[in-house]
């Protein structure tokens, strides 16, 4: 499967128990599944979504076949708007998952601290971009892309329309055209905002508690789902 997207999220809060984060865990996986299910147009993908506890630390990832892309982005019209389009629809499900990793807790006013990364994606956005302004050529592109996504014989026409739409490109930007989404993937930081804290009363330190890391996937939407659970 290659990486099509992924989201890290960190929740600044007291640790859970085994039980607590097992059943938070699934919880946020199925509801997330459900919204993919609804608002991702691929025939196939793998979704995975890891979760650790001492304040929640959460890993979410959505993964595709190459074939399964190719069908996707040939439902939008020319390659670059289905390209965009896919990713629009990634970006929308790794928000979803963002948003809800916080719900249980809506009553504590607790902000994520996120980062995600468009992954293959967005590799392929920039060296569209790069096309464009005339950086590289279009057969340099391509090389790089197999690169990315892997020369793979099984799905030539998946090169053969990115060719075809990166000699297309043309050689300078213009506002009607495509908006690349430029920023790396590490700079895609939302910071918690600042909220006020009630000063705590000083209490003697606690035992040392087991921490825990919950694992939750399914390989493909027909595959079954996988849960393990293990400590840290």
């Amino acid at each position: 499967m290659i990486g099509i997207g992924s989201t890290n999220i960190y929740i600044d809060m007291p640790s859970l128990s085994r039980e607590e984060l097992e059943e938070y865990s699934t919880s946020l996986f199925e509801e997330w599944e459900l919204y993919v299910q609804k608002n991702l147009n691929l025939s196939d993908y793998s979704l995975s979504l890891s979760v650790e506890d001492g304040s929640i630390k959460a890993l979410g990832k959505i993964g595709v076949g190459l074939y399964a892309l190719y069908l996707g982005i040939g439902q939008y019209g020319s390659f670059i708007s289905g390209l965009k389009t896919i990713k629009n629809q990634v970006n929308s499900a790794t928000d979803y998952l963002n948003q809800q990793s916080v719900a249980p807790f809506s009553d504590q006013r607790i902000t994520p601290t996120v980062r995600k990364r468009g992954e293959a994606l967005s590799k392929i956005e920039r060296l569209i971009y790069k096309v464009e302004n005339g950086e590289i050529s279009a057969d340099e592109a391509i090389e790089q892309s197999k690169a990315i996504f892997g020369d793979s014989d099984d799905v030539p026409e998946f090169y053969n329309d990115l060719e075809v739409a990166l000699h297309e490109v043309p050689p300078h930007p213009s506002e009607n055209q495509l908006e690349m989404e430029l920023k790396s993937d590490e700079d895609m930081l939302s910071a918690p905002q600042k909220t006020e804290k009630r000063p705590k009363p000083s209490k003697p330190p606690l035992p040392p508690v087991d921490h825990y890391r919950v694992e939750v996937w399914r390989e493909s939407r027909r595959d079954k789902l996988n849960v393990r659970v293990s400590k840290k």
